[in-house]
């Protein structure tokens, strides 16, 4: 929906059709409003188109600043993603080494438990040998 939005700039009378807020154009034109003003009261013979100029040099500069934070902000956020994805890989990996160095203990564990009994299997029958031979 068209919003119509009237406003007062430095002294003029403006009207925006716009999809935005009232609250929200209104704001934007006091701002810009209050700095025109404040321009214009610093240096007295300055005109309001000049002021005018130098807010919109202002605003400007401000929004290339602002986009190229944005931007850095981005490509940092895509190499955190990125770190993060490899960590992730690299602990998937990890995990599945940890789990088949359980399954290679387990199973060294069962043959050793394993040879053992044989062990002990074979010492009990060679003293029941020993306990046969003799008289």
């Amino acid at each position: 929906m068209v919003n119509k939005v009237r406003v007062n700039i430095a002294g003029a009378q403006y009207a925006f059709a716009t999809t935005d807020s009232e609250k929200y154009i209104t704001s934007l034109a006091d701002k810009l409003d209050r700095d025109i003003t404040k321009l214009m009261e610093s240096n007295p013979s300055l005109p309001v188109t000049k002021a005018a100029v130098f807010c919109a040099m202002d605003y400007l500069d401000e929004y290339q600043k602002s986009t190229g934070s944005a931007e850095n902000m981005r490509s940092q956020i895509q190499d955190y993603i990125a770190d993060a994805a490899r960590a992730r890989s690299a602990e998937d990996k990890l995990r599945a080494e940890n789990e088949a160095l359980r399954r290679e203990a387990a199973a060294l564990r069962e043959q050793l438990d394993r040879l053992r009994r044989q062990d002990k299997n074979k010492k009990n029958e060679d003293a029941q040998e020993e306990a046969d031979a003799q008289p």
